[in-house]
């Protein structure tokens, strides 16, 4: 009696471990299939400015993924023609129409978008006026990045960058909410 009760808590056991195994193993794989299926979207040289113009939802800018702040994102709206409106927000929204409703797009302005693609860089030049007042920046592309937003807990793809608004580069990253 004594060994089928050690038998039968020996079998539990090894199923609870299986079945925790696999779990942890089809989490990772949805993530890795969530960076694969966006870098296979991004690996064609003018994949970065069709991938970035094709999507009507919002690209935000931040510094990374982890800092939170204080005084809100820049969220960029592309449409087709490479015009971009530019919103201040204070979060990753998973949708544009989820930021509409939450009422959180304070326009600053637009911008026109020209994008370069020389070898495997991409460098996106902004010019236009924010909040009025003429301005221009660059974006240069470097790789890709998938990941999740800490404060806002969205999933996010897209692409580190360096960011040079007047001869101040600075790292940053340039992402949307994943679909």
């Amino acid at each position: 009696m004594k060994k089928a009760r050690i038998f039968a808590t020996l079998v539990s056991l090894v199923a609870l471990i299986t079945i925790g195994l696999a779990g942890c193993n089809k989490s990772s794989q949805s993530g890795s299939n969530q960076q694969a299926s966006f870098k296979n979207r991004t690996t064609k040289k003018q994949d970065v400015k069709s991938t970035i113009l094709k999507s009507n939802q919002l690209w935000y800018v931040a510094g990374n993924l982890k800092s939170k702040s204080n005084s809100g994102l820049e969220a960029y709206r592309f449409n087709k023609n490479g015009k971009a409106t530019v919103y201040n927000v204070n979060k990753i929204y998973k949708s544009y129409s989820a930021a509409q409703k939450a009422n959180a797009l304070n326009k600053s302005g637009t911008l026109q978008a020209t994008f370069k693609t020389k070898g495997n860089r991409t460098v996106i030049h902004f010019k236009g006026k924010l909040s009025d007042i003429p301005m221009t920046q660059k974006f240069t592309v470097k790789k890709t990045l998938t990941g999740t937003d800490k404060t806002s807990k969205v999933k996010v793809a897209g692409y580190h960058i360096a960011r040079d608004v007047d001869a101040d580069v600075t790292q940053a990253v340039f992402v949307e909410a994943a679909k």
